[in-house]
C-alpha cells in the first residue's frame, strides 16, 4: 500500500508535514537531492505560497527555515502538479524518515490508533516535536489511503492537539510580558528602570548606542564586546539598523524583576545589560535570515543564479585556454632570451668572470676601510678628549649624583679591578673584559663597546676590536678613571653610536 496522492491536502494541514520533514534530520540528504534537480522551480513554488511565512517555517533555526522552505516548494510542486514521479520520491522519503508510522499505516488493513498511540508513547525518547511530527506523518498515511479508523474517539484528541499546536504556533499576537502585569507590578518595572537609568548613567540613543556613566557596569557592558572580537565579530556593524524599541527595554526588566531579591540594583543592571546584548543578537539573527531567504528568492526566482553560474564558467574556461597559450609564448620566449645570452655572453665569460674577482676584492677593501676609519674616528676623539683632561670635578649641581646609566647596555674593555668594582655598580647591565683570555660569547647581544687603553694589553684590544668589527659593533674610546667623567664619556659613546 502506498502513500497517495498529496493533492488531497489543504495548505492548513500541508503545514504539519512541511514542519515534519524540516524537523527530521535523518532526511535533509534526500531532501537535497531532490531540491537541487529543479531547485529554480522549487522555489518558485515555494515562493508564491501562502505558507512561506508561516510561523512554523520561520519560527526557528535557520537550518530548520532552510529545509522547511526547500521541502513547501516540493510539496506545493507535487500538489500542483500531481506528478506521479514526485508522489512516490515523497512516500520513499516518509518511509524512511519514519518507519515506524509507516509500517502501522501501510502495512495493515485495519489501523489501530489507540495501539500505535501506545506504541508511539511506550519509552520514547523523542521530544514533543519529533513526536507531534511522527504522529502527523502517520495520521497523513492514513488520510491519503483512506484507511479505516476503528476507534474515532482518538482521532478526536489527536485533533484537539493538533488544534492546541496550530494555535500556538499561528497565534500572530505580540507576547506583551508588561501589559500582562497587575498595576503594581507594572509601577516596579517602571521604578527600577528609572533607577538603572539615573544611578547608573545608562543611555540608549536612536542608532542603538548604549552609553553608560558607572565604571564597573561600563566594564561589563564592554565585556561582550570583547568577547565578541574572539569570533572577529564588530557588535557595532551587526546591531546597525535594528531598532531596539520601549517594549525591548520592557521585556528585558520583566524577564529579570521576578527572580531579583529586593533592592538588588547592581544585579538588576548586570542583568539589563546581558539581556539587551541578547534582545539585539536575536533580532540580528531574524535579520540574517530574512536576507539569505531573499537572496536566494532573487536568484532562485528567474534564474540568474544558474546564468551567472554558466557565465562564470565559460568565461573561466576561455581565460584558462588564453592562460595556457600564453604560458606556452612566455616558456619559448623565455627559453630563447636564454640561449642568446648564452650565446652573447660566450666571447666575454674569462673576462666577467676575472671583473666580478676584482669587484669582490674591491668590496672587501671598501669594508676594511670603513672599519679602520670607524677605530680612528673613535681614537681621535679619544686623543681629543685626552688632550683636554682635567682633574675630577664635583657635578655643577652640587649634589654629587653621578650620571644614571644604569638601564643601559654594552661592554668595557680594560680598567683597573678597583675601577671596575666601582663602575659594575653604576652599569649592572654592562659586561667588563679585562683579560684576553676572554670568551667571545660573553660580547652576544652586545651593540657598544667602549675601551680603556690605560689599563689593557695590546693582544686584549686587538682581539676585543676584531670581534667588536666582525659584529659590526658600535665603538668608543674612555680616558678617565673618575666616575662622573667615565659616565659622560660613555653617554656620549651611545648617543654617537
Amino acid at each position: 500500500m502506498r502513500h497517495g496522492d498529496i493533492s488531497m491536502f489543504g495548505e492548513d494541514t500541508l503545514v504539519f508535514i512541511v514542519e515534519a520533514l524540516a524537523a527530521n534530520t535523518a532526511i535533509y540528504q534526500d531532501i537535497d537531492e531532490m531540491y537541487k534537480a529543479r531547485s529554480r522551480t522549487f522555489a518558485e513554488y515555494a515562493g508564491k505560497s501562502a505558507l512561506m511565512d508561516h510561523p512554523l517555517i520561520v519560527c526557528g533555526s535557520l537550518r530548520h527555515e532552510e529545509y522547511s522552505r526547500k521541502a513547501l516548494g516540493i510539496l506545493q510542486y507535487a500538489m500542483k502538479t500531481r506528478s506521479k514521479d514526485m508522489n512516490a520520491d515523497i512516500d520513499s522519503i516518509m518511509q524512511k524518515g519514519w518507519p515506524r508510522a509507516y509500517d502501522n499505516a501501510c502495512n495493515y488493513g485495519n489501523v489501530d490508533v489507540a495501539g500505535y498511540l501506545r506504541e508511539l508513547n511506550a519509552g520514547c525518547r523523542q521530544n514533543t516535536s519529533e513526536s507531534f511530527s511522527e504522529l502527523f506523518i502517520f495520521y497523513s498515511l492514513c488520510v491519503s489511503n483512506k484507511l479505516p479508523f476503528v476507534k474515532p474517539a482518538e482521532v478526536v484528541r489527536y485533533f484537539a492537539a493538533l488544534s492546541l499546536r496550530s494555535y500556538i504556533h499561528t497565534n500572530s499576537t505580540v507576547y506583551d510580558a508588561y501589559g500582562k502585569k497587575d498595576e503594581a507590578a507594572r509601577r516596579e518595572v517602571d521604578g527600577l528602570k528609572e533607577r538603572l537609568y539615573r544611578g547608573y548613567g545608562i543611555d540608549i540613543a536612536p542608532d542603538n548606542q548604549i552609553r553608560i556613566s558607572d565604571d564597573a557596569l561600563s566594564k561589563y557592558f564592554k565585556f561582550f564586546y570583547r568577547l565578541a572580537y574572539t569570533e572577529k565579530i564588530e557588535l557595532y556593524y551587526l546591531f546597525r539598523e535594528i531598532e531596539l524599541s520601549e517594549k525591548d527595554i520592557r521585556d528585558v526588566l520583566c524577564a529579570s524583576i521576578d527572580v531579583l531579591k529586593p533592592g538588588s540594583d547592581d544585579e538588576a543592571a548586570r542583568q539589563f545589560v546581558a539581556g539587551l546584548i541578547v534582545k539585539l543578537m536575536v533580532k540580528s539573527v531574524v535579520r540574517a535570515k530574512q536576507y539569505f531567504f531573499q537572496r536566494a528568492e532573487e536568484h532562485a526566482g528567474d534564474g540568474k543564479l544558474e546564468k551567472t553560474i554558466d557565465g562564470l564558467t565559460k568565461d573561466n574556461q576561455k581565460l584558462a585556454s588564453e592562460n595556457g597559450r600564453l604560458k606556452e609564448t612566455v616558456s619559448g620566449l623565455t627559453e630563447k632570451l636564454r640561449r642568446a645570452k648564452e650565446e652573447a655572453a660566450m666571447p666575454h665569460l674569462d673576462r666577467i668572470r676575472e671583473l666580478e674577482k676584482q669587484v669582490e676584492k674591491l668590496h672587501e677593501t671598501l669594508r676594511q676601510e670603513r672599519e679602520k676609519e670607524r677605530e680612528l674616528v673613535a681614537l681621535r676623539e679619544f686623543f681629543f678628549s685626552a688632550e683636554r683632561r682635567e682633574r675630577p670635578q664635583a657635578p655643577e649641581d652640587g649634589s654629587g649624583a653621578v650620571m644614571d646609566l644604569s638601564g643601559t647596555s654594552g661592554a668595557i674593555i680594560g680598567g683597573s679591578p678597583r675601577w671596575v668594582v666601582r663602575m659594575k655598580e653604576l652599569l649592572p647591565k654592562w659586561v667588563f673584559i679585562s683579560s684576553e683570555g676572554f670568551d667571545k660569547r660573553s660580547l652576544d647581544g652586545i651593540q657598544t663597546i667602549c675601551f680603556l687603553p690605560n689599563n689593557m694589553s695590546h693582544t686584549l684590544y686587538y682581539k676585543a676590536l676584531a670581534i667588536a668589527k666582525n659584529r659590526n659593533m658600535g665603538i668608543g674610546f674612555i680616558y678617565s678613571q673618575n666616575e662622573h667623567l667615565a659616565m659622560k664619556e660613555i653617554a656620549k659613546v651611545l648617543a654617537r653610536t
